[in-house]
């Protein structure tokens, strides 16, 4: 055998291995080996694994990633448009951060649940600021057991603003929004904890944000 037919058997051999064997697993393997994170705020995503590489987009707070491996101990590899891209390990995380949406899917469980003065119970009966107060400790979040303490915490934001989870903070009573103009509130000891179907029923002091 000659040696240009031996090159070109070859490179025919590695070229079917390449295209038929070795990526298929190597992609196989890949996937099998993918996790997910999510962002825990805006970040960058890079052509390459580069502070100062090319810029492809912008993820915001909450999106989730399929991983495959970490470079040099700071940069997720990804895929963006079906080519690799890059973003920051410090700017991820395992856990699904908390949403809005989340505190006010988790309050409106316990509509029908008794309104009881200085209480704080989500099921035995809590009062207005007592029951957003123990919805936001579900997650993590301390709130002081006064609706005009919970007016202060937080980001305030604007009524045309609002997202389901932050606080309708009213002249001596606290909500939360939970989005349609609705608000979930530990209303009075004769109808305990509801939904109003109008945010604005009474004389709005203040819109604060817990979750940024």
């Amino acid at each position: 055998m000659n040696r240009k037919l031996a090159v070109r058997i070859l490179s025919f051999i590695l070229c079917f291995l390449m295209t038929a064997g070795v990526l298929v697993f190597s992609n196989e393997k890949e996937a099998s080996a993918a996790y997910t994170r999510y962002t825990t705020a805006s970040v960058k995503v890079k052509a390459k694994a580069d502070k100062n590489s090319t810029t492809l987009t912008k993820f915001s707070k909450g999106k989730k990633l399929t991983c495959y491996t970490l470079v040099d101990n700071y940069w997720y590899k990804i895929k963006y448009n079906g080519e690799y891209a890059y973003v920051a390990k410090k700017y991820t995380t395992k856990k699904k951060p908390v949403t809005g949406t989340d505190v006010a899917n988790y309050a409106k469980r316990f509509v029908g649940n008794p309104y009881v003065y200085g209480g704080s119970s989500l099921t035995k009966g809590a009062d207005c600021s007592g029951f957003t107060m123990s919805v936001y400790k579900h997650f993590g979040y301390s709130l002081p057991h006064s609706s005009s303490g919970q007016a202060s915490k937080g980001t305030k934001v604007s009524w045309s603003n609002k997202k389901p989870g932050d606080l309708i903070c009213y002249y001596g009573h606290v909500a939360i929004y939970i989005g349609n103009n609705k608000i979930v509130h530990a209303s009075n000891e004769k109808t305990g904890i509801k939904i109003s179907n109008n945010a604005g029923y009474r004389k709005v002091r203040c819109v604060r944000r817990i979750i940024k």
